[in-house]
C-alpha cells in the first residue's frame, strides 16, 4: 500500500524522534498522547530537532518550517488513527499497556495500516494477541536519537504475515534508515541483548573495584567505540584471527578464561548499583553540564560522525 499519511501514539522521546523523521520526509503525521501539556512540549522538541537538523544541513534551508505544519496533535486516539496508513506506536514498554493500545489503535484504524510498535523488548507475538488483524501487526525498534540514527530493528511475530514484514522493513529504507530484519523473535533483539552484556560488564568492572565510570568510558570510547562505527564484532574477531577459523582456534581458551570470570547476574545487585551510581555521578560531564546540554553534545558529535560515516 502507498503510505500518506502517518499516526505516532506517544509523545515521548522516542514518538518525537519518529515525527521529526517522519515530517522531515515530507509525510503528514498526527501525533497523539493523552495529556495536551506533553503534545504541547513535544511540538517544541519536533521543531527543535528539525530545526538541528536543517542548521547542520541534514534538511534544505526553510524545510524544518515545511516539516513542522505537517504535524497535527491529538488527544483522540481514534483522530490520530482511522486516517493513518502507517501507526507507529510509542508507549511505555509495558506488556499489558501495549497490548490495551494495540487493541484501541486496532479498532479505529484501517484493516490494511500497519501498525507498528517501537518496543525495546517485548514480543510482537504476546503483543498482537490483543487484535483483530494481528498480521498486521510488526516490531520497528529504532534507537535514540530516532531522527538522527539509521538503525531500526524489523521483526514479526507469530500472527505477522511476510508481506507487513516486507513492508516495514522497505519503508525503513524508503526513509533512510538502515533496517535490520530477525529472522525470530528474541527478548531485548539484536542491540539491546548486545548492550545487556556490555552494560553488566561495565557495571561489574565498577563493583568490583576493577575501574571507575570514567576509565570504563574512557576505554570504550578510545578504544573498541573508535572502531566499532564502521566494524562489527564479527568482522572484527575474523580480522583479529586472520580469519574466523582460526580466530576461535587460537583465542577460544583465552577467551572462555575471561568468560569465566566475568558476571553472570541477571539481577541487578543491590551494591553493584550503588557502586554505579556513585561512579557514574562523579564523572565530569555530569557535574558540569545539565542533561539538555549532554544531549545536545551527543547530537552534535553524532552529527560529525554521520557525516564521515554516510
Amino acid at each position: 500500500m502507498k503510505i500518506k499519511t502517518i499516526a505516532c501514539v506517544g509523545a515521548g522521546l522516542v514518538g518525537q524522534g519518529w515525527v521529526t523523521l517522519f515530517s522531515a520526509k515530507g509525510y503528514d503525521v498526527l501525533l497523539h498522547d493523552l495529556d495536551e501539556e506533553t503534545l504541547q512540549a513535544s511540538v517544541q522538541k519536533i521543531q527543535s530537532n528539525l530545526e538541528f537538523m536543517e542548521k547542520n544541513r541534514l534538511l534544505k534551508t526553510g524545510a524544518s518550517k515545511i516539516a513542522i505544519n505537517k504535524l497535527l496533535i491529538t488527544t483522540n486516539l481514534a483522530d490520530a488513527v482511522s486516517r493513518a496508513d502507517y501507526i507507529q506506536e510509542s508507549v511505555q514498554d509495558d506488556p499489558e499497556l501495549k497490548k490495551q493500545v494495540f487493541k484501541e489503535i486496532d479498532a479505529d484504524s484501517k484493516e490494511d495500516a500497519i501498525i507498528a510498535s517501537s518496543a525495546s523488548g517485548l514480543l510482537m507475538s504476546e503483543i498482537q494477541t490483543a487484535t483483530r488483524y494481528p498480521s498486521r501487526c510488526v516490531l520497528a525498534h529504532p534507537m535514540l536519537p530516532v531522527h538522527l540514527i539509521p538503525l531500526v530493528e524489523i521483526v514479526g511475530g507469530d500472527l505477522t504475515s511476510p508481506e507487513t514484514v516486507s513492508s516495514a522493513y522497505e519503508f525503513m529504507k524508503s526513509l533512510g534508515k538502515t533496517p535490520v530484519l530477525l529472522k525470530k523473535e528474541v527478548s531485548g533483539y539484536i542491540v539491546n541483548r548486545l548492550q545487556a552484556a556490555l552494560v553488566r560488564e561495565a557495571f561489574d568492572l565498577i563493583a568490583s573495584g576493577v575501574a571507575n565510570a570514567k576509565d570504563v568510558d574512557k576505554a570504550f570510547c578510545s578504544g573498541i567505540g573508535l572502531r566499532d562505527p564502521f566494524i562489527g564484532p564479527l568482522l572484527r574477531v575474523h580480522l583479529a584471527g586472520n580469519g574466523i577459523e582460526r580466530f576461535i582456534k587460537n583465542y577460544k581458551k583465552s577467551y572462555e578464561k575471561r568468560w569465566e570470570s566475568m558476571a553472570d547476574w541477571t539481577s541487578i545487585p543491590v551494591k553493584t548499583a550503588d557502586s554505579v551510581i556513585k561512579s557514574v555521578k562523579e564523572l565530569p560531564q555530569i557535574q558540569s553540564q545539565s542533561m539538555e546540554e549532554i544531549k545536545s553534545w551527543r547530537d552534535d558529535q553524532l552529527i560529525k560522525m554521520l557525516k564521515i560515516l554516510i
